[in-house]
């Protein structure tokens, strides 16, 4: 007994909370990681919308641990082959990327030989049969298999939205000041968002709300460059429209404007949804940093290489005249689409000078449009989760060129 009265003594609520591990419901806790099987076969493109509902991603291995806990946890399943959080866009393992936009398969994988192999398919499935067994292939996309939804661990709190460590609350309507006064109220602060998983996880709660937006706890002074309310510091950027400093906001459904999860900049006093945020444990509250301030913003330049969403693209030089011609492949994770964004265009005309949208990874691909002489805004989509922008340059004149965003859509 006098040992149980000093560890409650010694044990705060914070330190207690973290002694233990837990999953959100539904999910098992398999080697740190939080699983859930589906052994009802569906395409990929299936698979991740249905994990990406919970906020999550597809099964993702990257050590050899986890590779064998995948065995393990399909043991007397029957199931031989499952879909990964793992998609190719070439035959090197640098160019296979995981789900949750951390990188590619280049420190740890487990394809058989002969793998990648993107000619196949560029989706990746683990193979419970084999030897060795566990052994990664790639696969058609649109082929049916059973798959495992991962989220990260978190742990005990009393809040009802949990997510990787952090509480969540939602308020009704109120301008960006009273919003942050309301969080504060709870402990916590304005929502920051700090990764593609948060991010996703933050749309999925609003999945079956009529609202079209929520306001986050940040401010947009220039499209690189977020200040969170709660001091964070910025280490992921979706971005999408910025039309001035101002308030940032999350866009819960795909518009002509806007797209699903991605952010735009608005003004600060008008009433809009809000989401808090508070790490787990015991409740600490505490003052508003100062904002940081921004870093300085690199010029465009051409990068003829494989650029991931979210990102941008600028002919060569620009705002100055362009002198020479350039390729851009754009990428994104899973099943998501690329979206690009073009602000008005200005080359030679009578197609001296073009910008040609392809639906994929070259001008093999169908053709989405062409841009030449001056042009307003305008957007293009992708059907699956690469674009290619060749932009053909013969003139020899001086224009500005152009400049373009493009984002990942669900």
């Amino acid at each position: 007994m006098k040992s149980l009265i000093v560890f409650l003594i010694l044990c705060s609520a914070s330190t207690c909370a973290f002694n233990i591990t837990i999953c959100a419901k539904g999910y098992n806790l398999v080697n740190n990681k939080c699983w859930k099987l589906f052994q009802n076969a569906a395409t990929h493109t299936d698979a991740e919308k249905s994990c990406t509902a919970d906020g999550g991603t597809l099964l993702m291995v990257k050590n050899e641990t986890d590779n064998k806990a995948v065995a393990s946890y399909l043991t007397n399943t029957g199931i031989e082959h499952l879909w990964m959080g793992v998609f190719c866009i070439g035959n090197s393992r640098n160019l296979c990327y995981y789900d949750d936009q951390t990188g590619s398969t280049l420190l740890y994988d487990n394809f058989a030989a002969g793998f990648p192999n993107s000619a196949i398919g560029r989706c990746v499935y683990y193979s419970v049969p084999g030897h060795p067994a566990g052994q990664w292939l790639n696969g058609d996309c649109t082929q049916k298999l059973s798959y495992v939804c991962e989220l990260p661990t978190t742990h005990p709190d009393v809040c009802e939205l949990n997510f990787n460590n952090n509480c969540y609350f939602m308020l009704d309507a109120l301008s960006f000041s009273d919003g942050q006064q309301q969080c504060e109220q709870l402990c916590a602060n304005m929502v920051s968002v700090h990764s593609s998983e948060e991010n996703r996880y933050i749309t999925s709660l609003y999945s079956k709300s009529s609202y079209d937006f929520i306001r986050l706890g940040g401010m947009a002074p220039s499209s690189s460059f977020v200040t969170w309310n709660d001091g964070s510091i910025m280490d992921y950027n979706n971005m999408e429209t910025f039309g001035s400093t101002g308030c940032l906001y999350l866009s819960l459904k795909s518009t002509v404007t806007y797209s699903r999860g991605s952010w735009y900049t608005a003004d600060c006093t008008t009433p809009k949804h809000i989401l808090c945020k508070r790490p787990i444990g015991a409740p600490t509250c505490r003052s508003t940093p100062f904002p940081i301030t921004p870093p300085p913003i690199t010029p465009p330049t051409c990068d003829s290489g494989v650029h991931v969403a979210p990102g941008w693209i600028a002919s060569p030089r620009y705002p100055s005249a362009y002198n020479a011609a350039c390729q851009y492949t754009l990428t994104t994770f899973g099943s998501n689409r690329i979206r690009i964004h073009f602000n008005p265009v200005s080359t030679a005309n009578n197609n001296n000078d073009v910008v040609n949208i392809y639906d994929g990874d070259s001008t093999d691909a169908p053709r989405l449009g062409s841009l030449s002489g001056n042009n307003f805004a305008r957007y293009y989509t992708s059907t699956g989760n690469t674009m290619f922008i060749d932009f053909v340059y013969r003139s020899g004149s001086g224009y500005t060129g152009f400049n373009a965003t493009f984002y990942s859509i669900f």
